[in-house]
């Protein structure tokens, strides 16, 4: 059985630890909320920029042709080789999060190589990194130090690198994988396609509805001409979902991290109980056991 002065050296360490993890919770509170706002003020841009493209996509092809491939990064080929571009956190302590965003990405590669094709990783955060050191894939280009507020400044070359590896034919088909924020107790793993680019089909006409992604009741026209457009937008538009995929990434980190040290706070405000609990008890033992040595004494003597 441990002595007082070990119980109570543990319990001093507990509370050290405990005011750590408290500080930590709070601080991943304060940066959530601003993370929050930037995800969910990114959502309208990123799902309206989609629908533009496929309006614009549509009437292009309307005026070219079927068979004719508008911009490089719509056209559709066979897949020899696919790019995952994977998005974890570069630090830890925030639960599973970057361990269930890593079993996602590994569970479709390993599927996608059991297919015949060959998977290469563009990893963004150092969780991601080290974790794909174990395995035999190989990784193309690493990115780190995003930061905790970036701007597409700082996310524009994993987009880049991405589109240049689909250019030259590297890969044949990309898909990005992060953790999506849902709500500040549910972050899930999602696996969405990136490149070649699929713009939704074309809205039937004539809805009122007011929705973002709602289809317009009128033909617009682009000048300049839709070709033109889409040269310029195709490429903004990856970047523009790889920066959502950080953000949601960002976001899902704070909210991870904050549950997680509210846990190991509350966790150890329960062994520092326990703790209390087993020094009352060994205190009491050693007040009972100098008792009876006193007794015993006293009894020896007067005899």
């Amino acid at each position: 059985m441990a002595t007082g002065r070990e119980i109570q050296r543990r319990m001093r360490s507990v509370r050290n630890i405990r005011q750590i993890t408290k500080a930590m919770e709070l601080i991943a509170v304060t940066r959530l909320r601003r993370a929050q706002q930037r995800v969910l003020a990114s959502r309208p841009y990123a799902s309206k920029m989609r629908v533009l493209i496929g309006e614009i996509a549509t009437q292009a092809g309307a005026n070219a042709g079927d068979e004719v491939v508008l911009h490089p990064l719509l056209e559709r080929r066979e897949v020899t080789r696919i790019g995952v571009v994977l998005i974890t956190s570069d630090r830890g302590l925030c639960g599973a999060l970057n361990g269930n965003t890593l079993r996602a990405a590994l569970q479709y590669s390993y599927r996608q190589q059991n297919g015949g094709k060959p998977v290469e990783f563009f990893v963004v955060g150092r969780k991601g990194i080290l974790g794909l050191r174990h395995t035999d894939f190989l990784t193309k280009s690493e990115f780190t130090a995003i930061g905790d507020y970036p701007s597409m400044v700082k996310t524009n070359p994993i987009a880049r690198v991405a589109i240049q590896a689909f250019l030259d034919g590297e890969i044949d088909k990309a898909v990005i994988v992060y953790p999506q924020f849902v709500s500040t107790l549910k972050q899930e793993p999602t696996v969405l396609p990136l490149l070649p680019i699929d713009p939704p089909p074309p809205s039937p006409k004539g809805s009122g509805s007011r929705d973002v992604s709602a289809p317009r009741s009128a033909e617009l026209m682009y000048e300049p001409d839709p070709r033109t457009l889409l040269s310029q937008l195709m490429p903004r538009f990856v970047e523009v979902q790889v920066y959502q995929s950080v953000l949601e990434t960002i976001a899902s980190e704070f909210s991870a991290r904050m549950v997680a040290m509210r846990n190991a706070t509350d966790n150890a405000t329960e062994l520092i109980k326990e703790l209390q609990l087993g020094y009352n008890k060994a205190r009491q033992a050693t007040i009972t056991r100098e008792i009876i040595e006193v007794s015993s004494g006293a009894a020896a003597q007067g005899r």
